[in-house]
């Protein structure tokens, strides 16, 4: 099995699986004053403490919940609650679907959305940022790192011009945690999900900033300082924690074997079959991930035809109702139809060898001169 789909999800490091039995003898309720709840509580208040020195924050601005996009939902919703008199949005076209759906949402209800322009590599334009700002501007949302192509947005810059008009800045920075520096004091709200980088599925965190009002999204018992109620998931907030420290322990050996292992795939790929295009090929991409068109077959067909050699790989194009609709990602980049749906996301793994690259680029290769007869 090669597995390059990454980006969707990745396998939970060994140390955490054979752990995962010890941390659920810490089964207490943390809200329950017993000693049982007391030792729990203080779990979470260890993760905490722990992620607060990473995203240099208070540890009352952490809220656990069951991923990104919970958070990005109670992020979106909890600020239009919050402050009702401003009804503009700004966001890119280019967003996690956890994050356009419900800025539609609020569309029909009667927000006034704005797009940012984005240039044929993905990157923000910062002056159309300038210019789309008004008084009404609720928040402005730009996913650090896109999920299909790798792009890595300026966010220093962003975040500049958000702080000088007085706006919210919002960030989904999913994909770009752990492999990319981030300047965390320079995003408002941020989510992040654990099944991206080897912790379980269902636990994720939003950092808040707590001065600026978020009305919850789940009401209940009051967990979470009241931003999210329910009781915490302590077993998997331990999970996700130590998934962090094995990256930050591990992670310049992690990148650079990212990087190594993309370079690798980009120069096989061009040598072998040079027709293909890569996505943002000229400005910062992420380590782990390779957006690439392939102008001779349709991407489902690829992707079905290394599914068969044991290889898994995804497209951001989604079926619905038998048919395939293409990336909102490369349409946005300016991609014809047609070019959408025969690109393929290859996104790579600390678990990846550079043998896989090789078996996988051959396949590829091979796959194309089959199915290019009947394209």
């Amino acid at each position: 099995m090669i597995y390059l789909d990454n980006n969707a999800t990745t396998p939970i490091f060994p140390d955490i699986l054979k752990n995962l039995s010890v941390w659920g003898e810490i089964f207490g309720n943390p809200s329950s004053i017993h000693s049982l709840g007391q030792r729990a509580k203080n779990e979470i208040q260890k993760s905490k403490k722990f992620l607060s020195q990473i995203f240099k924050c208070e540890p009352e601005d952490i809220i656990f919940n069951s991923g990104a996009t919970e958070g990005n939902n109670t992020v979106i919703m909890g600020l239009t609650e919050a402050y009702p008199d401003k009804d503009e949005i700004i966001l890119s076209p280019i967003e996690h679907k956890s994050i356009l759906n419900p800025v539609r949402f609020l569309a029909k209800r009667g927000y006034k959305v704005k797009f940012l322009r984005i240039d044929e590599n993905g990157l923000v334009d910062i002056e159309d940022l300038k210019r789309k700002i008004t008084k009404k501007t609720l928040f402005v949302s730009v996913i650090h790192t896109n999920n299909e192509t790798g792009v890595v947005q300026d966010i220093r810059s962003i975040s500049s011009v958000c702080k000088e008009r007085e706006v919210i800045f919002f960030s989904d920075i999913v994909q770009g945690f752990l492999k990319e520096e981030i300047p965390y004091k320079d995003i408002d709200f941020f989510t992040v999900s654990g099944h991206k980088f080897n912790a379980p599925k269902g636990i994720g965190i939003l950092k808040r900033n707590k001065d600026i009002d978020l009305i919850p999204l789940i009401l209940g018992g009051g967990q979470e300082y009241g931003v999210r109620s329910g009781t915490e998931n302590v077993l998997f907030i331990i999970a996700i924690t130590e998934a962090i420290k094995i990256w930050q322990k591990n992670r310049e050996h992690f990148v650079a074997h990212l990087n190594l292992l993309k370079k690798t795939f980009i120069k096989e790929l061009k040598e072998k079959i040079p027709d293909i295009k890569i996505v943002s090929e000229n400005v910062k991409t992420a380590p782990h991930t390779v957006n690439v068109i392939f102008p001779k077959v349709k991407a489902q067909d690829l992707i079905l035809y290394l599914n068969s050699k044991n290889i898994y790989v995804s497209s951001g194009s989604a079926c619905s109702s038998g048919s395939l609709t293409p990336s909102h990602v490369l349409l946005a980049y300016g991609y014809s139809k047609e070019e959408s749906l025969r690109s393929i996301r290859f996104s790579f793994g600390i678990i990846n060898s550079l043998e896989d690259i090789q078996i996988t680029v051959n396949t590829l290769k091979k796959g194309i001169d089959k199915l290019s007869i009947f394209s």
